[in-house]
């Protein structure tokens, strides 16, 4: 019976300490320390879907934590984005800077139909460069995606907690069973505690 009693405290203890700390009209950088997002289940007071949320991002990135209320943390991812697009702009730019031109500005070619090089080794630097940018580039556009969909969680579980949809429901009910003894099936009373998240 003690240990009954300790867990339903525990339980009790939990429950509101997670109550104490959320406040209506939170955001994303105060609720990341208080939900893990692994533990998200789907109900039907969710305002965010992390399905539309994670395309939006993959369209547009820092679209999907727009989407969710969390316009800095969009605009943030957005402006990181658009950062990557200027670096391979001056990387391609400097790049053609060594690629030969006639004298009406055209690119020339070889025989072959390859561009004509005038400094190959800062060509490549360059061209090297725009690999490593683009590169970058896809590892933070996937990040994007996913940061969106986490988002989206996290405020889902955030908005449940407001709207009792995720209350912990505890209850304690004596039960009787029945139990094989060498004297034949014996009732046997006791307690059962259950809880449901």
């Amino acid at each position: 019976m003690k240990r009954i009693l300790v867990m339903l405290a525990a339980v009790v203890f939990t429950a509101t300490t997670l109550s104490a700390q959320i406040a209506p009209g939170m955001k994303y950088r105060e609720l990341k320390g208080i939900y893990n997002p692994k533990e998200y289940f789907k109900s039907s007071v969710d305002p965010y879907s992390r399905g539309w949320s994670g395309l939006a991002s993959a369209v547009v990135p820092g679209l999907g934590q727009l989407v969710c209320g969390e316009a800095g943390r969009g605009i943030a991812v957005f402006a990181g984005d658009f950062a990557f697009g200027v670096a391979a702009g001056v990387c391609v730019n400097k790049f053609y800077d060594y690629v030969q031109r006639d004298a009406n500005g055209n690119i020339q070619r070889d025989a072959n139909g390859n561009l004509v090089i005038t400094d190959e080794k800062a060509a490549l630097k360059w061209g090297l460069g725009l690999i490593g940018v683009a590169a970058g580039n896809a590892v933070y556009w996937v990040w994007n995606i996913c940061d969106a969909v986490k988002v989206a969680k996290v405020k889902n579980m955030y908005y449940q907690d407001l709207q009792g949809g995720r209350a912990i429901d505890i209850d304690l009910y004596p039960s009787v069973d029945f139990a094989m003894t060498s004297n034949g099936m014996t009732p046997v009373t006791g307690m059962t505690l259950s809880m449901k998240f």
